[in-house]
């Protein structure tokens, strides 16, 4: 690591939510980069803010944005919040000036992420998302054979998700998990969303119903469909994170994860049955660690986020057309732009 580091200042910045998730990047995330610093702690709640310094010591807590980022002049913010303060805590740490590295889903509807998007780009300012499935290894050694055309022609494509998750059981399991696959169906293939049909496991009248999971028909541009399959309920072998992909193409059958819960099998079958397993390097950083290594980097001018903002914006209109189809029981289009 300390190889690593050579070339590499400090760079300070504040974390905004101090909850259970926040405790979990403050205690298990932040102290794997040691060039970052963090000059102040931030929560709305006084509560959140009095458990956070019982269980960590810190003292440098504040109340607002505005007042940390006064007190420690730190150039970027991590914003670990609840869903529906994404958009405001956003809105306040882009208009402070400040980069941020915002938790997923971004937003719940395109709209407003492209606003957020477009005020970050006015401004001169990193904005990344927290999408980590992108930092899992075998999700670039997936994207690469694909560029590669190593099984030729796409021609049909399946995900399957399935583990017995409360996080996912018991909340709107589009919205906490669905999204991560949305991006990642982008990111592999290259390729935008069109039209989405959504059939959740239980009614979804609104984002604040929960359903423990859903079957999708996700159809990508260029004619690309991918079933996709969300489960958190019965019993079966537990999928890995990303879930289980099947790529099949004209010279080939891609295969990604494996049960259970193995997340670096790739393989591939050519026509005659043969099965050749892929090599998958590790990562130096895994998950949340390597989102937030690209995002310092970029603050420092040495890269980019792995899902800019803006690009990003289009992995949540994926999400509003779902939510959509999963409430009116019909094939919604997602937006374009």
């Amino acid at each position: 690591m300390a190889a690593e580091l050579v070339g590499r200042g400090m760079t300070d910045l504040i974390q905004i939510g101090l909850g259970p998730w926040g405790l979990d990047w403050a205690a298990n995330i932040l102290p794997r980069l040691p060039d970052v610093q963090v000059t102040g702690w931030v929560d709305a709640s006084p509560e959140a803010r009095a458990a956070f310094t019982a269980k960590t010591g810190a003292d440098n807590v504040f109340a607002t944005v505005e007042e940390a980022l006064g007190a420690t002049g730190a150039v970027a913010a991590i914003a670990p919040v609840a869903i529906g303060a994404h958009a405001a805590v956003a809105r306040q740490v882009l208009e402070a000036g400040a980069h941020l590295l915002l938790e997923k889903p971004f937003t719940l509807d395109a709209a407003t992420a492209r606003e957020l998007a477009g005020l970050a780009e006015r401004k001169g300012l990193v904005f990344g998302i927290d999408q980590n499935y992108r930092i899992f290894p075998g999700a670039p050694v997936v994207r690469d054979l694909l560029e590669r055309r190593a099984v030729g022609a796409v021609r049909r494509v399946s995900l399957e998700w399935h583990r017995d998750h409360a996080g996912v059981r018991d909340a709107n399991s589009l919205i906490e998990l669905a999204i991560h696959h949305f991006d990642l169906m982008r990111y592999l293939f290259g390729r935008e969303g069109m039209a989405i049909t959504c059939v959740p496991v239980t009614p979804v009248r609104s984002a604040q119903d929960h359903t423990p999971g859903a079957s999708l028909i996700v159809e990508l541009d260029g004619g690309l469909t991918i079933d996709y399959v969300l489960s958190s309920q019965g019993v079966g072998p537990q999928t890995p994170w990303p879930g289980v992909w099947r790529i099949s193409g004209d010279e080939g059958l891609l295969t990604w994860g494996a049960a259970p819960d193995d997340h670096r099998a790739v393989s591939i079958t050519d026509a005659a049955g043969n099965v050749r397993a892929v090599e998958v390097p590790e990562l130096p950083l895994f998950e949340r660690a390597g989102v937030l290594r690209a995002f310092v980097d970029a603050v420092a001018g040495t890269g980019e986020p792995t899902s800019p903002a803006a690009d990003n914006a289009h992995s949540v209109a994926m999400l509003e057309a779902a939510l959509t189809s999963a409430r009116t029981g019909e094939r919604t289009k997602v937006e374009q732009w």
